[in-house]
């Protein structure tokens, strides 16, 4: 056989390798490869998984210029707005400050008024116990309202000055007929020896 003896000194080799003797790599080599392309892998995995998923670049904002100027303008009517709003804010400020003085101020005056109406009653109060106090003097009537003087000592003396004077249940057309000259004493004698009472009942104070 060819394989089995020396060519020219040279011993054969086939081209081609016999089936009885596979060409493969020794396993060690073959596992220490399969191992360095596991580390390989796993490098490979831990790399993309630190640098994450690729980043999606975004679209432009504004697709036109038109667009752009129509947004430039929005924003302007809105800080337009802004400052109409604070315009009327402020001008509601005011207001509302205004009426807080007005509403003091109005306060203040009907406080004052107030007091000024209590004193002016206090010393109005003080002044009429003061002349209740005191003896009135009386202005005599004339001979036209001694009637009417007469009619009025009915309704503020005593039944015991009414029949000392002779007046006691008397009408008016026999007061009329009552000389003057008893009808000044009548009143000299209210005047000087009547109650304070009466005498301030006939003046009206």
């Amino acid at each position: 056989r060819f394989g089995s003896r020396p060519l020219f000194g040279r011993q054969y080799r086939s081209p081609h390798p016999s089936p009885q003797h596979p060409a493969v790599m020794p396993p060690k080599a073959a596992a220490v490869k399969s191992d360095s392309e596991e580390d390989d892998s796993d490098s490979g995995s831990e790399a993309d998984a630190a640098e994450g998923p690729p980043t999606k670049k975004e679209p432009p904002r504004f697709k036109s210029l038109a667009e752009q100027r129509a947004h430039e303008e929005a924003l302007k009517k809105e800080a337009m707005e802004d400052t109409d709003t604070i315009a009327r804010l402020e001008e509601v400020r005011r207001r509302r400050e205004t009426a807080r003085l007005e509403r003091e101020a109005s306060e203040k005056a009907a406080a004052e008024e107030e007091a000024r109406k209590k004193a002016e009653a206090e010393a109005a109060a003080e002044a009429r116990h003061k002349a209740l106090s005191e003896r009135p003097t009386l202005e005599v009537p004339g001979p036209k309202e001694a009637k009417e003087a007469m009619m009025k000592l009915q309704q503020c003396t005593g039944d015991d000055f009414q029949k000392k004077h002779g007046i006691k249940g008397v009408g008016g057309n026999k007061l009329a007929k009552i000389k003057f000259a008893d009808f000044k004493k009548m009143f000299d004698d209210f005047q000087d020896n009547a109650p304070l009472e009466e005498l301030h009942k006939y003046k009206g104070t």
